[in-house]
């Protein structure tokens, strides 16, 4: 059973609300699958017209520089407690991710608490992220600049206009951007001088992010004056957390300046959902320098040959592997080497290395 509107979606959303917040409500944190028009939809699994488990999912584009990835998103995964240990969270993510496949994505992403189930699913970590953490002492040395103040309505064509200046992105909509700028439970800040944002930042974020900074945009002075800003305004927080894409080298740099501690996280779990696809995309980002060949089958039960051909070798790689040469996770690039060397080429353009927004997780 997949349902994108009507009685189903009501019971999956309150199976969800049930499962992941005790109860509370769900959907005003994630306008872009409950909201009215909303590009994502939801995944079931019921008997009876009741809803068992159920997910959401939704497709985006990223953007990597020139680079666009088309994936598919999956979260809000839930399962009746009464009916766990019967393989339906599996059948709902297969489902999940069969529908990913047939709206176009390439990998399907998620973020969960507990990564082992989903690495027995067959899903990897997948690309990086930068994570880092203010104590006082660290705050105590970040700068104060220009007039900072909560966003308000009037801002949000800004702040969408600063969104788009990132390089490594999800592609979102002005409408999208002002949608997710109003979720309960985050506050956004805003730094103008006269009449001009220069730069926002966005921590918390319903039930999620909490004293964490998931979404900015400006010049990297301007942010850490935003994040002094959001620590004197935590509440006595011992830390204020900041994830950032690994291309924010200024803004880094300033940051271990001040002494905040770093980390290199990984940015998502990740599946291939469609190898020939996700095949295809790989020898584009490769120039033509190798043969991509996929030799499908119709057993659900074994996965296709892919086959990567350099001038004097051919080497055969499982679909999942070809995270490893896309953006494998934490910049580990090993593998990557290892293919190169194999087959005598050289990958310019890889890795890729792209970012996915706090506002844009479901």
């Amino acid at each position: 059973m997949n349902a994108r509107t009507g009685s189903t979606d009501r019971r999956a959303l309150r199976l969800m609300e049930r499962v992941l917040r005790g109860g509370g409500e769900l959907a005003a944190e994630y306008p872009l699958v409950f909201g009215a028009d909303a590009p994502g939809s939801i995944v079931t699994v019921g008997e009876n017209g009741i809803v068992h488990s159920a997910c959401a999912i939704l497709v985006r584009d990223l953007v990597i520089g020139a680079e666009r990835l088309r994936v598919g998103l999956i979260g809000s995964v839930a399962t009746d407690p009464a009916e766990r240990g019967r393989g339906l969270a599996t059948e709902v993510l297969a489902r999940a991710e069969r529908e990913l496949a047939r709206d176009g994505a390439v990998i399907a992403l998620l973020w969960a608490d507990d990564a082992e189930f989903y690495r027995r699913r067959g899903w990897r970590e997948f690309a990086s992220e930068l994570d880092f953490a203010f104590d006082a002492d660290a705050i105590a040395r970040l700068p104060r600049r220009g007039t900072i103040r909560r966003a308000a309505p009037d801002d949000e064509g800004a702040l969408h206009r600063l969104y788009q200046r990132h390089r490594a992105r999800i592609e979102r909509t002005e409408d999208e951007t002002r949608a997710l700028l109003r979720v309960p439970g985050m506050e956004t800040l805003v730094l103008h001088e006269d009449r001009d944002v220069r730069a926002y930042a966005c921590l918390g974020r319903g039930a999620d992010f909490e004293h964490t900074i998931h979404e900015w945009a400006g010049g990297p002075d301007d942010v850490l004056a935003l994040v002094r800003a959001h620590f004197e305004r935590a509440n006595g927080a011992e830390n204020v957390f900041l994830l950032a894409p690994t291309d924010a080298q200024e803004l880094a740099s300033a940051a271990r300046t001040v002494g905040a501690r770093e980390w290199r996280g990984v940015l998502a779990l990740a599946k291939v959902v469609d190898p020939l696809a996700a095949a295809e995309r790989l020898a584009d980002l490769t120039r033509g320098e190798i043969r991509v060949d996929v030799e499908t089958t119709t057993d659900a039960e074994h996965e296709p040959q892919i086959s990567l051909a350099g001038p004097t070798r051919t080497v055969t790689v499982r679909p999942n592997e070809l995270l490893e040469l896309i953006a494998p996770a934490r910049g580990e690039c090993a593998r990557l080497g290892e293919l190169e060397r194999a087959l005598d080429v050289s990958f310019a353009k890889l890795p890729l290395a792209p970012f996915v927004w706090g506002l844009d997780s479901i």
